[in-house]
C-alpha cells in the first residue's frame, strides 16, 4: 500500500462519454494545474520514481516505473489500468472535472498466508480555481484478492490540492483516509506532499515525501511492499 503514496505524487505531478468540445487535437497543457485527468489522444507519459524510506526501524530503497498511453482525450491506459473521463473542462480551463478509474491499487506479501494484490474501482475527481490553484478527490473501493486468507475490503477517501508556487513550480498536498474491512486495523491514514518543476512542455521533475500510519506487520504481511515513511525523487516524460 505504501507505494500508493509514490503513485499519489506521480499522479498529481502528471494529472493528467461526454467532454464537451474536445478534439483528439486537445493540447495536453503544460500548466499542471490545468493538465486534465486523462492524457490526450496518442500522447506517451513514462516516469520512473526512486524513494527511500523506513517502517519498523527498517529503511530500503524502492524503484517504481510507470507508463500509460492516451487512447483517446478520455481514455487512458497504464501499467495501473484505466481512466476514463466522463466530464471535462471546457478547453481544459477551470471548473469541474470527473473521471472513473479502474485497475490495481496495491501489493502485500507474506511468508506464511500468501500474497493479497489490491483491486480497485474510484470516482476521481480535480476542481480548477484559476489557472493557479486546484482542489483534486477520489472516493473508491479496493478488494484485496488473498491467495489463501479470505479476501478484504477497504473504502477509500482522497482529497488534495494543487498550487503554483513560482513559475514552473507547483506544490501539490494528498490526504488519504481508509476504511478498512477484516483488517486487524479498522482505519489507516496516509498523507503526502511534493514539489514538481515544469521542466519543459514533455519533462517534469520533483520531489515527494509521505507517511502512512497502516501497520503491515500488525494486518498480517511482511515489510517488503511497506513503508510509513517515505521520500524521493521523480521524473516525467511525455511524447
Amino acid at each position: 500500500m505504501k507505494k500508493s503514496l509514490i503513485s499519489v505524487a506521480l499522479l498529481l505531478a502528471s494529472s493528467s462519454v461526454f467532454a464537451g468540445n474536445e478534439t483528439s487535437a486537445t493540447k495536453y497543457p503544460e500548466n499542471p494545474i490545468l493538465r486534465p485527468l486523462t492524457l490526450t489522444d496518442g500522447t506517451v507519459e513514462l516516469s520512473g520514481a526512486l524513494a527511500w524510506g523506513e517502517e519498523n526501524d527498517k529503511s530500503r530503497g524502492e524503484l517504481n516505473l510507470n507508463a500509460a498511453y492516451g487512447l483517446t482525450d478520455n481514455l487512458t491506459i497504464g501499467l495501473g489500468g484505466l481512466n476514463y473521463r466522463i466530464l471535462a473542462r471546457d478547453n481544459n480551463q477551470t471548473g469541474l472535472e470527473l473521471a472513473v478509474g479502474l485497475g490495481i491499487r496495491g501489493y502485500h506479501e507474506s511468508y506464511g498466508q500468501g500474497d493479497s494484490i489490491g483491486y480497485g474501482a474510484d470516482i476521481n475527481g480535480k476542481y480548477v480555481f484559476d489557472k493557479n490553484i486546484a482542489m483534486t478527490f477520489s472516493v473508491g473501493y479496493v478488494n484485496w484478492d488473498e491467495e489463501k486468507l479470505e479476501n478484504k475490503g477497504e473504502y477509500r477517501y482522497s482529497i488534495g490540492v494543487q498550487t503554483n508556487i513560482a513559475t514552473d513550480w507547483t506544490a501539490f498536498a494528498n490526504y488519504t483516509y481508509r476504511d478498512l474491512k477484516d483488517f486487524t486495523q479498522d482505519d489507516a491514514h496516509s498523507a503526502s506532499i511534493g514539489l514538481n518543476y515544469a521542466y519543459s512542455k514533455d519533462i517534469d521533475v520533483g520531489l515527494f515525501t509521505g507517511y502512512s500510519d497502516f501497520d503491515a506487520l500488525e494486518n498480517g504481511y511482511s515489510l517488503d511492499h511497506s513503508l510509513d515513511r517515505t521520500a524521493g525523487i521523480y521524473v516525467t516524460y511525455r511524447f
